[in-house]
């Protein structure tokens, strides 16, 4: 049958892969990937402090995170690209930024973890979110899905985002473990890097203004 798999059929056939490849496969956002360094990256010389935070597996959420970074360093901010894992409290910055990519239907737990850590703070200040998946590489047109993976963390920390990136991922085999090369495999996934930079770009343009607000 040549139906789409949607959303909800991911996160089943997930599930039922992470039961059957091995233990410790079994939480959301464990599935065995290879390790990744985890870096910090610092830009920029200007007198506003801006965090960019970012939740990945396979690395494709670090690439763009970095450059964001890169664009609002030459909006006149002083730039720290950082993992989720890793990142400093937001109280010390002036304005942030926070971007995942998907794992079974959400946020990385890390990305979701740092947010709700520091939602007092983040709603204090200008904040800006983004998402990355593969969903926009098979249909440019799911916006809204892909926006709606915000949604539960806005609802449950009250952080009002000044706005939110939607981008196309990556599906490159050997950024991923056994399982989700599986998964992907039978979800027909297109392989190769969807990563736009052109409109990572220009949303990290876009948004410059408002964080400096």
């Amino acid at each position: 049958m040549q139906e789409e798999m949607t959303r909800r059929r991911f996160v089943k056939l997930g599930a039922v892969m992470a039961l059957t490849v091995g233990a410790g496969l079994a939480a959301r956002d464990a599935f065995e990937t290879p390790e990744l360094e985890l870096r910090t990256t610092r830009m920029g010389e200007g007198t506003m402090k801006t965090l960019v935070v970012y939740g990945t597996k396979s690395g494709c959420t670090e690439g763009i995170a970095e450059r964001i970074g890169r664009q609002l360093a030459e909006h006149g901010a002083t730039v720290e690209v950082v993992a989720a894992e890793k990142a400093p409290a937001a109280d010390g910055f002036d304005a942030v930024v926070v971007g995942s990519g998907v794992r079974a239907g959400g946020w990385h737990g890390t990305a979701r973890s740092w947010v709700e850590k520091n939602a007092a703070a983040l709603k204090a200040m200008p904040v800006a979110f983004y998402t990355c998946g593969l969903t926009l590489a098979n249909d440019p047109t799911k916006t809204d899905e892909v926006r709606a993976y915000t949604h539960p963390l806005i609802d449950a920390t009250g952080i009002k985002p000044v706005d939110i990136g939607l981008f196309a991922g990556w599906n490159q085999a050997d950024s991923f473990g056994f399982a989700e090369r599986t998964v992907l495999k039978l979800m027909k996934a297109p392989q190769g890097d969807f990563r736009d930079w052109a409109a990572i770009d220009a949303w990290a343009e876009q948004v410059a203004p408002s964080l400096s607000a």
